[in-house]
């Protein structure tokens, strides 16, 4: 190899650096694959936790069925009223905020469970966005641009998630304290 040779090949990795033109890079010589890869996983696991708030919610949707029968049926709101026109003692005040800590409770888990299943939507890859100027464009600029897109809408799954997360958490709070509510309510 002459020194013109080597000169010209200096200059154009020179170059190449100070540019950073997409021309000259191999992508097998990236992470770009890599991260791809890990997108795409991500992606994957955040549809997965929304289809799993979706069941748990529904099985919890069962339990207040069963419970709201039962509920009703033992703790009677036109009893909760005949006790708070009664003469007060330390029982009666037990039994009326438990009856009525029975009801918040049931409401709060009525309203979570509602949250859980009805939070806003997940973003999707828009597909109607590909076309034919999309397909000519150079491989490394298109990559880069899906894992950029799929980083945003995980990024987006991840908080719509995290609001379920929340709210089913805090369903599972309120149907303990009613069943423990109604626990009290009914031994006394």
């Amino acid at each position: 190899m002459d020194s013109s040779t080597n000169t010209q090949s200096k200059e154009s990795a020179i170059k190449n650096e100070t540019t950073h033109s997409p021309e000259f890079i191999e992508i097998s010589e990236t992470a770009i694959p890599e991260y791809l890869e890990v997108v795409k996983k991500e992606y994957e696991i955040e549809r997965g936790k929304k289809q799993s708030f979706e069941s748990r919610a529904g099985l919890i949707i069962t339990v207040i069925a069963a419970i709201s029968v039962f509920l009703f049926e033992r703790v009677k709101f036109s009893e909760l009223t005949d006790l708070m026109s009664s003469p007060l003692t330390f029982y009666i005040l037990v039994k009326i905020v438990a009856g009525i800590a029975v009801y918040l409770g049931f409401i709060l888990t009525v309203i979570m469970i509602f949250r859980t299943v009805s939070v806003k939507e997940h973003d999707n890859f828009e597909v109607k966005s590909i076309d034919e100027e999309l397909l000519r464009e150079n491989r490394i600029e298109a990559i880069c641009r899906l894992i950029f897109t799929y980083r945003n809408i995980i990024v987006q799954h991840r908080t719509v998630n995290g609001k379920r997360a929340t709210s089913y958490k805090n369903a599972l709070y309120g149907i303990v304290s009613t069943i423990f509510c109604v626990i009290i309510y009914i031994s006394l």
